[in-house]
């Protein structure tokens, strides 16, 4: 288990995995409020970020921050704008446009296999394959 202090309300708390740095009690009450400014969200359509952050009771910073993890998106009319973070193209949720997100993931998928051959390489280190001549005609087995 590993100890962590959490973002929110600074209590140090264990965890055996994955955390996204809240205490469970904090956790549970970013939950709600993600919840809330949904069903806010749902019910009143094309709101500014302040708006729903003063009906929800939690920060603009906290909005946007969920627009950013493509959580919400930013209507076409948004007084806010976001840009790619590559390109600086405008983008409405996320942090990438579309054509840079698929380049990132492309390179992180070779990156990947790159990772996986140079491990494979590195793992073989010290073999050889004795290679008779082909000219024998016989049929090769492994050993």
């Amino acid at each position: 288990m590993s100890v962590y202090t959490c973002k929110k309300c600074g209590k140090k708390f264990e965890t055996k995995g994955f955390t996204d740095g809240f205490c469970e009690e904090c956790a549970a009450d970013y939950q709600d409020k993600y919840h809330q400014v949904r069903e806010y969200l749902w019910k009143h359509p094309g709101s500014n970020a302040s708006a729903v952050a003063k009906a929800c009771d939690c920060s603009v910073r906290q909005v946007m921050q969920w627009v950013k993890e493509d959580r919400f998106m930013l209507s076409d009319d948004s007084r806010v704008s976001l840009y790619c973070e590559i390109c600086g193209t405008k983008i409405f949720s996320g942090r990438y446009c579309a054509a840079c997100q698929t380049k990132a993931e492309r390179k992180a998928k070779d990156d990947a296999l790159s990772a996986r051959i140079r491990q494979h390489t590195e793992n073989m280190h010290g073999t050889t394959v004795e290679r008779p001549s082909a000219d024998d005609g016989r049929m090769r087995f492994l050993h």
